[in-house]
């Protein structure tokens, strides 16, 4: 809060006095164009109102137990009031902390070169004024059949590229591209073998495919 002559003003009334103060980086062109980037993690409210995974997570059907218990106390706790839709995806799961989520240092790298070259084609100089967001969002092995002991397990992953019309306000909403690849399926022996070396090269593939959505998406991210 700041005051002013007495009176408390909220923050979100103070626009240039509390803008974000995310680290950006920037891509540019020979043209002079450029666009403010920002690579992360996604914000809860553009994710289903759930952190985004900073690491791998692994849902089992024990998980799953515990969660439904969970869910079914609120529930009469709260009469069946405003309790949230159980989903087996948004339980917390093992966090496999020796494997960080990899967008950051794999289809970021990648990214950068082809916003460069679209801006190089497409834009004259123009220099965006708002962040172009690429969101790590979920990245995670669930398995798939709960009466099975010996489940086989997708692995998901969602990056989330967005950003705000040149043209915004406070009130205008994000440009949002969800890029979420089609799951591969394998058994958790073999998605843990090797140090999870399956998991690495299957996610992998799936950062490249977004790249190609990323580039095909840059027309209606970047207009202005």
């Amino acid at each position: 809060m700041k005051k002013v002559k007495g009176i408390t003003i909220p923050c979100v009334l103070l626009l240039s006095a509390c803008a974000s103060t995310q680290k950006t980086d920037e891509v540019s062109a020979q043209n002079g164009s450029s666009v403010p980037i920002f690579i992360g993690f996604i914000d809860e409210d553009l994710n289903n109102d759930r952190y985004a995974d900073n690491v791998l997570r692994e849902v089992t059907p024990t998980h799953t137990g515990v969660g439904l218990g969970i869910n079914i106390l609120a529930s009469v706790l709260s009469k069946g009031l405003s309790v949230t839709t159980f989903t087996k995806e948004n339980l917390r799961g093992n966090q496999i902390s020796s494997l960080p989520e990899p967008t950051k240092f794999y289809l970021t790298p990648k990214a950068k070169p082809i916003i460069s070259d679209w801006l190089e084609k497409n834009t004259q100089g123009y220099q965006y004024k708002n962040v172009l967001n690429i969101g790590a969002a979920k990245w995670l092995l669930v398995y798939q059949d709960l009466s099975s002991n010996n489940s086989n397990y997708e692995l998901r992953y969602t990056v989330k590229f967005y950003k705000k019309p040149e043209n915004s306000n406070i009130f205008s909403s994000y440009i949002i591209s969800d890029c979420t690849p089609k799951p591969e399926v394998a058994t958790l022996t073999d998605w843990r073998a090797n140090n999870y070396m399956l998991v690495q090269e299957t996610t992998r593939k799936y950062m490249d495919f977004c790249l190609l959505q990323l580039e095909n998406q840059l027309p209606r991210l970047l207009k202005h």
